[in-house]
């Protein structure tokens, strides 16, 4: 039963993963929907925003942005004021409509792979000294985590704080610095676990 759970789980991550990729469309359409940008302008911007949950790779971003272009979701148009071959990508009226329908469907649920659980999942085939150092390790990528979102909320404010965006940006700032406190308190509860297996088998 237990294997069986486990399996199910598995599944339910390899489709997770393929439908990440379809959804990469919706990213691109969600950014143009804040403002005209480049390829690389959209990377740039991801990675300051929505980075703590979602991201996504050149090889996903450019080929899908082609695609958009051709099925007229997405127009492209070369900045004249570049010296180089820029080019900015506008949401279409027909982009708009295409991301307000994504937007009313029900979201679906992803199950995330993780090393570090796998890695715990079979700890104990290793010291629990080792199973030690991996959760500290972890802990301290929290509160770098959680120092970063505190950093982001402040930024936002200062440079954004008239946006209608903003309460909306807010909201999935908030929702990493809730998992990244709960991440936190899970490592300092498990590192006590490991103290006291590891004081058992030393005894």
């Amino acid at each position: 039963m237990f294997l069986h759970c486990i399996i199910s789980l598995l599944e339910i991550s390899r489709r997770g993963k393929m439908s990440k990729v379809n959804k990469t469309t919706y990213a691109i359409l969600g950014m143009l929907s804040i403002a005209p940008m480049s390829g690389y302008e959209m990377r740039q911007t991801m990675q300051q925003s929505t980075a703590n949950f979602w991201s996504e790779s050149d090889g996903q971003l450019y080929p899908t942005l082609s695609k958009l272009t051709k099925l007229a979701l997405v127009m492209c148009k070369k900045d004249k004021t570049s010296t180089r071959d820029k080019k900015i990508y506008h949401l279409t009226t027909k982009g708009m409509t295409e991301l307000k329908k994504w937007l009313a469907k029900e979201s679906e649920t992803n199950v995330v792979r993780s090393e570090l659980m796998l890695k715990l999942f079979f700890g104990v085939n290793v010291a629990p000294e080792q199973n030690l150092e991996h959760i500290q390790t972890y802990r301290q990528q929290n509160k770098k985590m959680l120092a970063a979102l505190s950093e982001q909320t402040k930024k936002l404010m200062g440079e954004h704080k008239h946006s209608p965006h903003l309460p909306y940006w807010q909201m999935t700032i908030q929702y990493g610095i809730a998992l990244a406190q709960a991440k936190i308190t899970w490592c300092d509860n498990i590192t006590s676990k490991l103290q006291k297996l590891n004081r058992g088998k030393k005894s």
